[in-house]
């Protein structure tokens, strides 16, 4: 039957004195506004950093989203903000967001908050020693599916050094960076962030290579293992001297870094490497797309990667290969978390999203499956992996942050004591770190 002929529509026709030709249109209207909730088109809140890893993760989701009728609604919040406007959406059960971008660095903090993700088919293809203990709840379930690996490189300048010439220890890194000042090819031989919390740049990764670490036993990562251990630090050890030293005397005796690196974000650190005033620095993977764009870089073009240089302690080269991921808030509703976990299982099996993604950023891919296929038709991704992937211990070796509630006030206290020994005089660095020791503890048992 027609709207036009029902007898209830002509009565109300009647009853309103309207004709049949603005009546048709009025209740077309009624009846769209009176259509379910389930007809409209799905959607999918995402929050996240302004970063092009983020951006090309999210263009697959998006991709997905665009052949199921969902639309993805990204949300982007500043790094500097990120996790404490998150944690309180997360902390009051809101479905505020329905993915949200998951670091290690606090991964421990929203594990009780978040959705377990071992029912994602796809994460049978991630590395799990990324994943483990690190993004786990209290029972040993995953919270997190990754969206790319972060490991840590050196980058160096190609037409200035040859790959047999990049230093293998921090002796020949000082060697080499005089030589290409005295040929006054560069400024400066090494750069890179310094302040917190930008210290993997520069303290971290050399504190690492002595085979030295913020807490003991050196290199563990087991919270029940530290507190067993009374949370003791190596800051008054032999080792954490010899990092604070080999800084100092980089900045003062031989002057291969700026005096000002001590104030260096990485954001800083970069900018001077893409000038083309430094030969080598040390950043994030991901940054290899901004190295090598012609528009951002005059070094564009003349960028390769090199391992960690070894210190007078350090047995071997050392990396981290830690993850950034997605998560979902557990005040999401269960139709809209299955609708991500959805979104994510694709992300994950996306061979050309990820491939596209490495190819832009230099962020090696979630799935090992594309890895292993890089690692055999993509020759700078077997480099980066030949330097940083392959010299994982992981048995035991080491990942790029701690996983406790504390180890952001831990991470402060150890980059403002590194600091104030290499901004002091070089004699006085013993007696900084010494006092250094018990702030540190103090932060780590959340004194």
């Amino acid at each position: 039957m027609r709207l036009s002929q029902s007898p209830s529509v002509r009565n109300l026709m009647k009853w309103a004195g309207i004709s049949a030709a603005l009546a048709l249109p009025m209740l077309a209207l009624l009846l769209l506004a009176g259509r379910p909730a389930a007809a409209q088109e799905k959607e999918l809140k995402v929050a996240y950093m302004k970063h092009p890893i983020q951006d090309a993760s999210a263009e697959m989701l998006e991709k997905w989203g665009q052949a199921n009728g969902v639309k993805i609604v990204k949300i982007a919040t500043a790094y500097e903000v990120f996790f404490e406007k998150v944690s309180a959406s997360l902390t009051s059960g809101s479905d505020q967001y329905d993915l949200i971008w998951h670091n290690d660095d606090w991964g421990q903090n929203w594990a009780k908050w978040l959705v377990t993700t071992d029912d994602v088919p796809n994460m049978k293809v991630v590395d799990r020693f990324p994943v483990d203990k690190i993004f786990a709840n209290a029972d040993g379930k995953d919270t997190v599916v990754p969206m790319v690996h972060t490991v840590g490189t050196f980058f160096y300048r190609t037409d200035l050094l040859k790959e047999s010439e990049f230093p293998k220890t921090w002796k020949e890194l000082v060697t080499v960076s005089q030589r290409l000042q005295k040929e006054g090819k560069v400024k400066w031989g090494i750069v890179g962030g310094m302040k917190y919390p930008h210290t993997w740049f520069s303290l971290l990764w050399s504190m690492w290579s002595d085979g030295c670490d913020i807490l003991k036993p050196f290199n563990e990562r087991d919270n029940k293992v530290l507190a067993a251990n009374g949370w003791k630090t190596g800051m008054a050890d032999p080792c954490m001297q010899d990092v604070a030293e080999f800084w100092w005397d980089a900045i003062n005796t031989y002057k291969i870094t700026p005096p000002g690196a001590v104030t260096y974000s990485r954001t800083d650190a970069n900018a001077i490497f893409e000038a083309g005033d430094a030969a080598i620095t040390m950043a994030d993977s991901t940054f290899y797309g901004e190295f090598m764009d012609p528009e951002k870089s005059k070094v564009a073009g003349k960028v390769s990667f090199g391992a960690f240089p070894i210190g007078p302690r350090g047995k071997r080269h050392v990396a981290w290969n830690d993850i950034w991921g997605w998560a979902i808030p557990k005040g999401v509703p269960p139709e809209r978390q299955k609708l991500a976990k959805q979104a994510l299982n694709a992300m994950l099996a996306d061979t050309a999203g990820q491939v596209a993604m490495w190819k832009a950023t230099g962020g090696p891919p979630p799935n090992v499956k594309v890895q292993e296929m890089l690692r055999k038709t993509d020759p700078v991704f077997k480099r980066l992996a030949s330097v940083t992937l392959d010299n994982v211990d992981r048995k035991g070796g080491f990942h790029s942050a701690y996983y406790f509630p504390e180890w952001g006030r831990v991470h402060k206290e150890f980059s403002d004591a590194m600091i104030e020994a290499i901004s002091g005089k070089r004699e006085d660095i013993p007696k900084v770190l010494k006092e250094a020791d018990a702030r540190v503890h103090k932060a780590a048992i959340g004194g």
